[in-house]
């Protein structure tokens, strides 16, 4: 009979299903990936999974937690890089757009938003206020470390201008030639309202 796992060891066995089951969920998809391809990513026997999560729906509710905290602190780190440039991110903020939009988790998101919404929708309903507000909260740590007055910029505002952006990004029902010069316009906004000037 094989030991027991230990608190700690059933901790990092979880953790790495997370970390390492993302690779799949990213190279498949949220609709098509399957426990076997989240358990094969992650080294992991597939009855080690249910002893962690009770299904696939509640694994990758949880990694989109995790994944959206991820992106945050990637973020955050952008940011940072860009305040210590000296340059000052108002004036770097198409340049930082391009970067945030170039992280693999945020891809992700934009293509997922969707499927993500309707997961998050059909398993955490209950706890789904709990999610915004951590999101929004999220969002109003980033612009206070950008040195935005969030008593003159909402926070709110900027986190629905975000999902917006997703949306237009992710969406086959645009005009694919077009796509670009809106992005560049509602990018433009987006700065404006935030520094009060448009790039």
């Amino acid at each position: 009979m094989p030991r027991a796992l230990t608190e700690q060891e059933k901790c990092t066995q979880c953790q790495r299903l997370l970390n390492k089951g993302k690779d799949a969920v990213f190279l498949h998809g949220l609709r098509k990936v399957s426990v076997d391809d989240i358990t094969r990513a992650a080294g992991i026997a597939k009855g080690s999974f249910y002893q962690h999560f009770d299904s696939k729906d509640q694994y990758l509710c949880s990694l989109i937690v995790q994944v959206h905290h991820d992106t945050i602190d990637e973020a955050r780190q952008l940011i940072l890089a860009h305040l210590s440039s000296g340059v000052g991110l108002h004036k770097s903020a198409r340049a930082f757009l391009k970067e945030l939009y170039s992280l693999p988790s945020l891809m992700f998101f934009i293509r997922s938003e969707h499927e993500i919404t309707a997961l998050l929708e059909t398993n955490i309903s209950e706890d789904l206020p709990l999610f915004k507000a951590m999101e929004a909260k999220l969002f109003e740590e980033l612009l206070q470390l950008v040195g935005v007055d969030t008593k003159e910029v909402c926070p709110g505002v900027i986190h629905n201008y975000i999902h917006l952006l997703f949306l237009v990004k992710g969406s086959s029902l645009m005009n694919a030639d077009a796509l670009p010069k809106t992005i560049e316009l509602l990018e433009e906004s987006l700065i404006a309202y935030l520094f009060g000037e448009s790039q």
